[in-house]
């Protein structure tokens, strides 16, 4: 229903918008005759008025062929030979018209030429006019479609970002939580601190990952104390290293971006006693706008491919994220040797 009435207020603005047109047209058509032929208002009689609305008329009728017909059918699917063709037919078809209802009212003109020359400039100056008046709306009409497209689209975007960070939480929570639970069964001492541990980190991304973007910073100090809680976690012995380089004072990025490949790395690392088991984390800040993120694990006995278990929700929600906070600026690279995964994102910020 309201898409009814929006319809109709705008065939009917569009058809006041004609109007309005032709009625300024015919003033000034009036005022130009008066003019240039020297009438007096004492001298308008029916047969000259009836002579201008006809001609005013005759114009309309070759103007909306032009609009409606030679323009659409014709030079927009750049058929421009038979649209030049056509509308030479159609100016002809105006001086025809208008010269002989002309003459049928003044009688024979006396200077034919000049009166042939007076109908053309006049149709084609009506005929130019109308034809950029709708090339300018259509082409507001088009910004304005492409703006909506563009706002329709930061909304998907915007809807789809929400739902993926949404997605991250209860992942990276139903993982923390089984971890709990295991260490309460075995009535560790680890599971206190653990507990502490969570509720910083629930603080963080339940009041400060609200943006899309935080500090660099704030990313390190999260991952920082959710590595510290891997380390309570676990009870294997993995050996953990982390590199930052350069400075990241001011750098904004997507929030929690980095911590499924880390979460990955802690889930899918070499467990073997009699091998040591590894992760290295580092960041490369010192080019500026761009940041070089590498996290790397052994694995033992594992056959999985990398676009298999080894990418789980986790890596395929941080791809999407990653097309669509970046796109066109990243680069993903995931490597799976059997021994070693290794992950390595570049971003660039500028």
């Amino acid at each position: 229903m309201m898409v009814q009435e929006i319809s109709h207020k705008i065939r009917l603005s569009s058809i006041l918008i004609h109007l309005l047109f032709w009625v300024l047209s015919l003033v000034l058509f009036v005022v130009l005759i008066f003019l240039t032929r020297h009438f007096r208002l004492q001298a308008m009689d029916f047969q000259t008025a009836i002579n201008i609305i006809l001609t005013l008329g005759f114009l309309a009728v070759s103007v909306y062929i032009n609009l409606l017909i030679l323009l659409p059918i014709f030079f927009k699917k750049r058929r421009y030979l038979l649209f030049s063709l056509l509308e030479i037919l159609n100016i002809a078809l105006f001086i025809c018209l208008n010269y002989f209802v002309s003459m049928a009212f003044e009688g024979k003109h006396p200077n034919f030429v000049n009166e042939m020359i007076a109908e053309f400039i006049l149709v084609l100056v009506f005929l130019v006019i109308t034809t950029l008046m709708k090339f300018t709306r259509d082409s507001l009409a088009l910004q304005d479609a492409n703006l909506r497209i563009k706002e329709i689209e930061r909304e998907n975007m915007v809807s789809e970002l929400r739902a993926l960070k949404a997605q991250i939480n209860p992942h990276f929570f139903f993982n923390t939580l089984n971890s709990i639970y295991s260490l309460s069964l075995d009535r560790s001492e680890k599971t206190p601190e653990l507990i502490l541990k969570l509720s910083e980190l629930m603080r963080y991304i339940l009041y400060e990952t609200r943006d899309d973007y935080v500090s660099m910073e704030r990313q390190l100090e999260f991952l920082q104390n959710y590595i510290y809680l891997e380390q309570i976690r676990t009870e294997e012995k993995i050996k953990i290293e982390i590199e930052v380089r350069g400075d990241h004072t001011g750098l904004m990025v997507a929030s929690l971006l980095f911590v499924p490949f880390i979460e990955n790395a802690f889930k899918h690392v070499g467990k073997e006693k009699d091998n040591p088991s590894f992760i290295r984390i580092s960041f490369n800040l010192t080019h500026p706008d761009k940041i070089f993120f590498t996290v790397k694990n052994n694995k033992y006995n594992s056959t999985e491919p990398v676009n298999g278990n080894m990418e789980g929700i986790g890596l395929a929600n941080v791809r999407k994220r990653l097309n669509l906070l970046y796109p066109s600026k990243h680069e993903l690279i995931i490597s799976d040797t059997g021994d070693v995964f290794e992950v390595r994102l570049t971003l660039d910020l500028s």
